[in-house]
C-alpha cells in the first residue's frame, strides 16, 4: 500500500483499497467509490503533470480495481451459457484476466500505446497490450452517458476479440436483445406461442420499420426501443385483443422474448439444442441449484391442476420417446461430424445395449466393439450426455403437446401472465426429473452396472432393441 505514491487523495485511497480487497467495498458509498476513480483516473490519464510513476501507481490501482468486474463478467457469461456448450467462466478469465500487476505501465501521450515503467523510471513501448489497460484507455469518464466504470468493464470483457472468438467457435454470437429480435426470421416465429409471435410481430411492425427507414446502410448499434415506439406497438397489440398492462410489462415481455431466441440462436448454430445439466452446481461452492417451486400451479383451480398432472402422465411416455430417438440422433451425429470419431459412429447403439440392456462395463464394451480403452469407450458413448439431450427434447416435446392443449387447461387466459409459461417449464422439468431423470441420473453417478429399474432405462432398452432389429433386417 505504502508503494502508492505522494499523489493527492492517498489517504482516501488507501481507505478505498483496503475496504476493496482487504474487508469489504461495501464499507464506501457509490460516491465515494466515483471520487476514488476520478482521482486516480485524472492521474492515470496521460495528460497528467504528475510524474510517470504517479501516473503507473494511480493505473495499477484501477487495474487492480477492474479485474473484479471482469471476473463477475465471466461469470455472468457462463451462467447464460455454459450448460449447453461445456465450458464454465474460469475458461473465459485467460482472455482478459491477463494481467498480474507485476509491472507498471502508463499510456504514451498518444492515449493509445502502453508503456512499461522499469525500476529506472524509463519507459519502453509494451509487446503485449494488457486488456485491464485497454479498458482504461478507453473509459471516458466524463462521456453524456455517465456510464459507471464497473458497466463498462462489463461491456468491454463481452466485445474483447478473444474471448468473443471463443464463444464464436461454440456457435454462440453475443448480440443485444434488441438486434436479436430485430433479425428475428420466419423459422423462428414457428416455434413461439401465439403471444409471443404477435408481440414480435408488432416489433418488427414498429421497430423494424424505424430502422429501415434510418439513412445510411452501415451496421448500426440497436438501441433500446423509445417509449413511442413502445406506445405504437402496445395499440398494435390492442388491435389484435393482446392485452398488455403497462409498458413496462411489453418491455419484459421483449426481453423474455430476445432470452427464447437466444436459446434457439445457439441450437442453430452448434446444431445441438441447449440442455440443461440435471445437475447445476457452483464452480466455488459446489452448490447444486434447487428444484423449482412446484407449487406455482396454485393457480389453477383443482380440477385444471389435477387434469394438467394427469395429461402430463399420460403423454409422459410418448415424449420419452421421441425424446431418446432424437437424443440419440444427436449423438450419432455429432460423432459422424467429427474427424476423430467419426468411424464410432456406429458403435453408439450396441455400446449402450451392452451398458444399460445387458449390464456390461466400459472396460468389457471396449473388448467387445474392438475400441482401445475404457476412456474411449466414455467419450464415444457419453451416457451422461445423452441423459442431458434427452431431458432436452422430452421437455421440449411435452412443453408443445400442453402448448396446443392450452383451452383444456385454462392456460390460454393464464398467458397474460409474462412469467406463467416460464413456470410451466420449471414445473414440467421438475415433473419429469421426477418421473424419469432423477432416477436416471442416479444410476450414472452411481458408477453401477445399469438395471432395468428406472423408466429411462427400460424405454432406452426398448428403443435400441428395436433400432437393432431395424438394422438386421
Amino acid at each position: 500500500m505504502e508503494s502508492i505514491g505522494n499523489f493527492p487523495a492517498r489517504g482516501i485511497i488507501y481507505k478505498w483499497l483496503k475496504a476493496g480487497y482487504v474487508a469489504s467495498r461495501t464499507h464506501l458509498s457509490v460516491e465515494q467509490h466515483r471520487d476514488i476513480q476520478t482521482s486516480l483516473y485524472a492521474w492515470f490519464h496521460p495528460e497528467a503533470s504528475g510524474s510517470p510513476i504517479s501516473r503507473a501507481r494511480a493505473g495499477l490501482c484501477l487495474r487492480c480495481y477492474v479485474s473484479y468486474p471482469i471476473l463477475k463478467a465471466c461469470k455472468k457469461l457462463a451462467s447464460l451459457y455454459s450448460a449447453s456448450h461445456h465450458f464454465t467462466y474460469r475458461d473465459l478469465l485467460p482472455f482478459v484476466l491477463d494481467d498480474d500487476g507485476k509491472v507498471l505501465i502508463i499510456l504514451d501521450q498518444d492515449g493509445i500505446t502502453q508503456l512499461i515503467l522499469n525500476g529506472d523510471r524509463e519507459t519502453k513501448k509494451t509487446d503485449y497490450q494488457f486488456f485491464t489497460v485497454e479498458v482504461l484507455r478507453k473509459y471516458n469518464l466524463n462521456s453524456p452517458s455517465k456510464s459507471r466504470l464497473d458497466d463498462w468493464v462489463y461491456y468491454q470483457t463481452k466485445q474483447n476479440p478473444k474471448l468473443k472468438d471463443f464463444l464464436s467457435e461454440r456457435g454462440l454470437c453475443l448480440l443485444s436483445d434488441w438486434a436479436l429480435l430485430n433479425r428475428a426470421r420466419p423459422t423462428q416465429f414457428e416455434k413461439l406461442l401465439p403471444r409471443d409471435r404477435n408481440i414480435l410481430e408488432a416489433f418488427h411492425g414498429v421497430y423494424r420499420r424505424d430502422r429501415r427507414q434510418q439513412p445510411g446502410k452501415k451496421a448500426r448499434r440497436c438501441p433500446d426501443p423509445t417509449q413511442a415506439q413502445l406506445e405504437e406497438m402496445s395499440h398494435l397489440l390492442q388491435e389484435k385483443s393482446v392485452i398488455v398492462n403497462s409498458l413496462v410489462q411489453l418491455r419484459d415481455e421483449l426481453k423474455h422474448l430476445a432470452r427464447l431466441l437466444r436459446q434457439y440462436d445457439i441450437w442453430i448454430r452448434s446444431g445441438f439444442p441447449p440442455s440443461e445439466p440435471l445437475e447445476v452446481s457452483d464452480p466455488d461452492t459446489g452448490r447444486n441449484r434447487e428444484l423449482p417451486d412446484q407449487n406455482f400451479t396454485n393457480t389453477l383451480d383443482a380440477i385444471a391442476r389435477q387434469e394438467l398432472q394427469q395429461f402430463c402422465g399420460q403423454q409422459l411416455i410418448a415424449c420419452l420417446d421421441l425424446g431418446i430417438e432424437q437424443g440419440l440422433t444427436d449423438r450419432i451425429t455429432k460423432l459422424e461430424r467429427s474427424r476423430s470419431y467419426a468411424r464410432f459412429a456406429s458403435k453408439v447403439i450396441p455400446g449402450l445395449e451392452l451398458i444399460y440392456c445387458h449390464g456390461k462395463s466400459q472396460a468389457e464394451i471396449a473388448s467387445i466393439l474392438g475400441m482401445t480403452n475404457q476412456s474411449q469407450v466414455s467419450r464415444v458413448l457419453n451416457p451422461k450426455d445423452l441423459l442431458n439431450r434427452v431431458r432436452f427434447w422430452t421437455i421440449d416435446k411435452l412443453f408443445h403437446i400442453i402448448s396446443h392443449a392450452a383451452h383444456q387447461f385454462n392456460l390460454a387466459n393464464m398467458s397474460r401472465d409474462p412469467d406463467y409459461f416460464r413456470n410451466l417449464m420449471e414445473h414440467l422439468e421438475a415433473f419429469v426429473d421426477a418421473e424419469v431423470f432423477q432416477e436416471a441420473a442416479a444410476e450414472i453417478m452411481t458408477g453401477k452396472k445399469c438395471s432395468t429399474n428406472s423408466l429411462y432405462t427400460q424405454r432406452l432398452c426398448r428403443y435400441l432393441e428395436k433400432a437393432k432389429q431395424e438394422n438386421h433386417d
